[in-house]
């Protein structure tokens, strides 16, 4: 069994910590564990994007990314004006 940390940008950075087992990718914790749909999600871990077939590691930070809809520089801009 190893421990991962989820971070979940999409409710309100929700954080939860998981006990999984050994061998486990993000594509089995997504569809399996979690009961997302796979096809809408970004993750990512520590910050950086992972394939699906990406095997989880101890005290690993799992971290479902929401979309941008606006470029955060000309968000800025426009709030200036």
């Amino acid at each position: 069994m190893i421990n991962i940390i989820i971070s979940d940008a999409t409710t309100n950075n929700h954080t939860l910590n998981l006990k999984i087992n050994n061998g486990t990718t993000i594509e089995m914790l997504i569809t399996n564990i979690l009961m997302k749909d796979i096809n809408s999600c970004k993750v990512g871990v520590y910050g950086k994007l992972k394939e699906l077939t990406y095997t989880l590691q101890d005290k690993d930070r799992v971290e479902f990314y929401e979309d941008i809809l606006v470029d955060p520089k000309i968000n800025r801009r426009n709030r200036v004006k």
